[in-house]
């Protein structure tokens, strides 16, 4: 067995899901009486899920000292061209598909080292049905009620499955709506992350802190590193497949696994700086802060 964590992805017991069940039944129900209680709220769930990902992390830190940490949290600026391939949802173990949905809550995975085959390069995130919907739309300039995209997504809520939450065609309308302005956002004021949204600045990014935890869970592009180093698409879809169709140069990305075989190799050149300079990995992203860079290469 290998020093990291083994398996697919993590999934927490059974006792501990039903007991957050029920903390998050009551949150709810406690800011539907008294909305006040909203904020904070929200920041203690922020900050469990800050210590669960940080308690997890540690555990996929190898034996002994050696190695280098998996940042739970972590962001990184990348060329949305880069992110080619997507996390099948079918290597989700024990997971209930109900449209192309992943099993929340995000932050479960976070800081997880993964062995296994879920990182096989099979499937193209511009191939997916909702890309080429956008692609349509934004690109083709075709309206959303002529595109495939639309028909499916309308087909499954009349179905009776919930998606975006939209439980009618008039919710789907409506998504599109905010689809159209977040589009127009993107293209007039560049893509920002949560933090800078919520604070209006153009920082980059950082350190993640307990109280950002929840926008970048639940908001940011997540990808997952597979065993080469290839960032593979999990969550934030819309965002990405926005920022493909303008050209943005760079997306802020929040790294939430790694492939026990990417962890090996970032180990192993943070152990060894010559290697590291040497290696065309040097300025993979999920490097920075953990190799030298050559700055004169």
């Amino acid at each position: 067995m290998s020093e990291h964590t083994h398996g697919r992805w993590m999934v927490p017991g059974a006792a501990l899901t039903r007991v957050e069940a029920a903390i998050r039944r009551a949150g709810r129900e406690a800011i539907d009486a008294h909305p006040r209680l909203r904020s904070p709220l929200l920041r203690a769930w922020g900050a469990y899920a800050f210590a669960y990902g940080t308690v997890q992390a540690c555990a996929a830190a190898p034996a002994g000292g050696r190695g280098v940490g998996v940042a739970p949290f972590k962001l990184v600026t990348v060329d949305p061209d880069r992110i080619e391939f997507l996390v099948e949802p079918d290597a989700y173990p024990d997971q209930t598909r109900t449209g192309a949905t992943f099993p929340p809550p995000k932050f479960k995975h976070a800081g997880t080292v993964v062995g296994g085959d879920w990182d096989s390069l099979d499937r193209r995130f511009e191939n997916t049905e909702l890309y080429r919907g956008f692609e349509a739309h934004f690109a083709a300039g075709r309206p959303w009620t002529e595109t495939r995209f639309y028909r499916t997504v309308v087909d499954y809520v009349e179905d009776g499955q919930i998606l975006w939450g939209c439980t009618s065609e008039a919710d789907v309308a409506r998504r599109c709506r905010f689809l159209d302005e977040l589009h127009e956002s993107l293209a007039t004021r560049g893509y920002r992350t949560q933090a800078e949204l919520a604070a209006g600045s153009f920082d980059s990014p950082g350190p993640t802190s307990a109280s950002r935890v929840l926008g970048v869970v639940n908001d940011e592009i997540a990808v997952a590193v597979g065993r080469d180093g290839d960032l593979l698409f999990v969550d934030g879809r819309n965002r990405l497949a926005m920022a493909k169709l303008l050209g943005l140069d760079a997306v802020t990305v929040w790294i939430m696994a790694r492939h026990e075989g990417w962890q090996r190799r970032r180990d192993g050149l943070a152990s060894d700086p010559e290697a590291a300079l040497a290696s065309p990995l040097r300025s993979h992203p999920d490097l920075s802060g953990v190799v030298a860079h050559d700055t004169n290469s």
